[in-house]
This record gives C-alpha cells, structure tokens and sequence, in this order.
C-alpha cells in the first residue's frame, strides 16, 4: 500500500476505460480505528495486521476485478481505493480526494457506538462532493461478539435512510470483505456504462 499526502496524483476522470478496461477511484471513509485500512489490506493483500497504525493523510491499493456486465459479458475493471484518515485534521485533503469518486464505502465499528453516530457526519460530507456516485455501508469488526455494541438493527436503518447497501464485515476473519469491494465493482461498472449508453449523457 502506498501512502499519499497530497494530490498531485489525483486524476479528474475516476471512472475512466481503457480499451475494454475500466478503472474506478472509491474511497473509504469513517472515524479513525474502525477498520479502514484493515479492510483495504484483507481486500488487496488478504493479511491483517494486529498491531494499529494510525493512518496519515491517505493511503491507497489498487485490484483488479472480472465483473459481469447486464449482457452477461465479462469486464475488467480496476479499482483504486483511497483509505482517507479519519482525523478531523483531514477534512479537506478528504474533501479533495473525494471529487470524482465513483463511490464511497463508510465504515463504522460495531464496537464504538460513537462511530455509528458520526455516520451521518460521513454520508453527508460525501454527498456535498460526489451526489450522485453510490454509497456502501460497512458494520465492521462482527468477529468482537461479545464486545459488540451496535446491533444489526441500526445499520439496517441506516441502509435504509442512506438508500446504501449494507454489510457486517470482519477484516480480521475476513467475513464479507470481498463481497462488499466486488458488489461496488459490479455497481459501479453497471451505472457508468448506462450513463455511456444514455443521450443525456
């Protein structure tokens, strides 16, 4: 994984093809310690580390995906997720990095109810940047059972009102880490290829 702290690397076109390829920026956003970076690595490097590492500024990984179109053929696409600290000392380097992304993953941790309700906080600082670009729900951490605080209940309401999809994770076992990653592939692909499609366009 590399880490950035500017970004003078930042493409305007997140969602770009090249030749029967497509290549997609999503970023992953939440408060610090509920699992971003963890899982970002289970996702492109299939480890997880115990030890915490505080992220600073922004780290990214790329992955490629076969996805299956709405005709049933097969694409490929490359995903560049961007981690995006979650200190408040970030806003506006996330605000940057969140232009043009073609979706966002917002994670809170099933442990720290204080993450769940910042969760609003994140849903809408994205919207200011990216209103039409889906958004994916994570309930990170559901491996810590007994420690759990938020229960599924909430993160349902939450999926409902935000119009997102909804996934309880673990980056350290690995529960549906690939399932969520792969579903904003799948997404992504779909809306930017009817958006090609459309004359409005």
């Amino acid at each position: 994984m590399t880490q950035r702290d500017d970004t003078s690397e930042l493409t305007q076109d997140s969602d770009s093809s090249d030749g029967d390829g497509f290549k997609f920026r999503v970023v992953l956003l939440g408060e610090a310690t509920v699992g971003k970076t963890s899982l970002l690595r289970r996702y492109t490097e299939n480890i997880f580390d115990e030890e915490y590492k505080q992220t600073l500024g922004t780290t990214f990984a790329t992955k490629d995906v076969n996805v299956r179109d709405s005709e049933g053929g097969v694409r490929s696409v490359k995903l560049s997720v961007w981690d995006m600290g979650g200190q408040s000392t970030y806003r506006e380097l996330r605000r940057q990095y969140m232009k043009g992304s073609s979706a966002a993953i917002i994670v809170y941790d099933v442990t720290k109810p204080e993450s769940f309700m910042a969760m609003n906080n994140w849903f809408e600082s994205f919207r200011e940047v990216c209103p039409d670009s889906p958004i994916f729900l994570c309930a990170n951490k559901i491996d810590l059972a007994d420690k759990r605080m938020v229960p599924q209940e909430p993160g349902v309401m939450l999926r409902d009102w935000f119009q997102s999809e909804y996934y309880e994770t673990s980056a350290k076992v690995g529960t549906r880490v690939t399932d969520v990653f792969e579903r904003c592939a799948e997404v992504v692909l779909l809306k930017s290829i009817t958006e090609r499609k459309s004359p409005l366009a």
